[in-house]
């Protein structure tokens, strides 16, 4: 029977990443501070419920919502019961600097998501989720001695995905644990462009860096719940990430130019350097996360969060990047006015609402790059079937115009649909 299930939902899993693989590349818009470290993260993403109460889930339990931020979650699952989760998301930014602004959109598949019970003490979850992204585009002009005006074009593309299993155990009352597998794999593409658009006498330069990974990391987690009187329940959460050395594997291309500037088709002269396959050390941080949560039957829930990561110790080849330690805080929570009501459709909604403030890895000459946003969304039960549709808003800023800087003014919209359902019972006939 164990067997069983694990094979059905492996087998699921696979085929959701074969078709999905190639849009996780690239599954995020454009961003200049993508350029640092492993690129703009979405690790803490999860799924479009836990997007519309501010991102909060240390301490939230997936009795009936798939939290695969912490695997000790999957603890409260029934041992019948299988859950399925999938989202997409669009986005909609604004750049803007001291001068100009400009503006960009994006939709992409955002992640899928499985658990299901093994035992009565143990749960297993499996899903596939994009973990970082690079994208960005940027042109810098300068003027040599001599009146030599150049260019340099700087461009990255690619990102990186994460499979995992997840295991949630039963260990004492009211007391759960988990561990989850993560393997983190893709391709980050890095790639500078030295043109001298006027000058006929000087060769431009393309560098091309390719770094490919494919490790394993590991996630631990722990919920505990008090029953309180009146059906109030007090929930504890934790979670703690490993650091780990990744590995990774680099090409290098360098080689000079004929032409290329603006609509001109580029030519290869030279090949000045090309080394493939060279092992790069990537320092992976450990990070922490703590959090409470509040809740009163199935009618309401109120948490908060906070989450650190020691991106200090980033290092790739002993490169550290100028990134920072990163943390953010979150509240939230959500509110069901009467969720077997026969007579009312709107009462039976789940209302969400949350708040979020981040103190993200990168700093760039010298100034922190935050992130603050707010949050909302529903739950739409589908009558007569086990199937809701969740829907979440994020409006936020990321970045600051100091130092000629770049802000971002975003909306994400999220949309993710839950299945719940009753696996491997018996059918009895007369």
């Amino acid at each position: 029977m164990i067997f069983n299930k694990l094979y059905k939902s492996l087998v699921l899993v696979v085929m959701i990443f074969m078709t999905t693989s190639s849009v996780f590349a690239q599954s995020d818009i454009s961003s200049p501070y993508s350029r640092f470290g492993l690129g703009t993260m979405s690790k803490n993403r999860s799924n479009t419920a836990i997007q519309a109460m501010g991102g909060i889930c240390n301490a939230l339990d997936g009795k009936y919502l798939l939290n695969n931020s912490n695997p000790a979650s999957y603890a409260e699952m029934d041992s019948l019961t299988f859950l399925f989760d999938a989202g997409f998301y669009m986005k909609y930014v604004t750049y803007s600097t001291t001068t100009a602004s400009e503006k960009g959109s994006n939709a992409s598949f955002d992640y899928f998501d499985i658990g299901f019970g093994v035992t009565k003490w143990l749960k297993m979850g499996l899903g596939v989720t994009p973990y970082s992204n690079r994208a960005y585009s940027s042109t810098a002009d300068f003027i040599w001695e001599q009146n030599y005006p150049y260019s340099i074009d700087y461009e990255g593309t690619g990102g990186l995905n994460k499979i995992y299993w997840a295991n949630g155990f039963k260990v004492y009352k009211g007391l759960s644990l988990g561990f989850k597998l993560n393997y983190i794999f893709g391709n980050v593409t890095d790639e500078t462009t030295l043109y001298y658009p006027n000058n006929t006498n000087f060769h431009n330069e393309k560098r091309t860096i390719n770094l490919s990974f494919s490790d394993l990391t590991f996630d631990f987690g722990l919920i505990y719940k008090l029953d309180l009187k009146k059906d109030y329940k007090l929930s504890f959460g934790a979670t703690y990430s490993l650091p780990a050395n990744m590995n990774a594997h680099r090409n290098v291309f360098i080689r000079t130019m004929f032409k290329g500037y603006g609509n001109q088709t580029a030519s290869v002269r030279d090949t000045i350097l090309y080394k493939k396959g060279e092992r790069v050390n990537v320092k992976y941080p450990q990070s922490l996360g703590l959090g409470v949560s509040l809740q009163k039957g199935e009618r309401w829930m109120i948490g908060a969060d906070f989450n650190w990561s020691n991106w200090k110790e980033f290092r790739m080849n002993n490169v550290n990047d100028s990134l920072q330690n990163s943390w953010n805080v979150a509240v939230g929570g959500c509110y069901t006015p009467y969720n077997t009501s026969v007579s009312s459709y709107l009462r039976k909604i789940t209302y969400r609402a949350g708040l979020h403030y981040e103190q993200t890895f990168f700093n760039i000459y010298g100034t922190s790059i935050n992130k603050y946003g707010v949050t909302f969304g529903f739950s739409l039960p589908i009558q007569r079937a086990m199937t809701t549709l969740n829907i979440a808003f994020d409006f936020g800023k990321m970045g600051t115009t100091t130092n000629n800087l770049i802000k971002e003014s975003y909306f994400n919209m999220s949309f993710g649909i839950s299945l719940r359902d009753r696996w491997f019972v018996k059918r009895r006939y007369k």
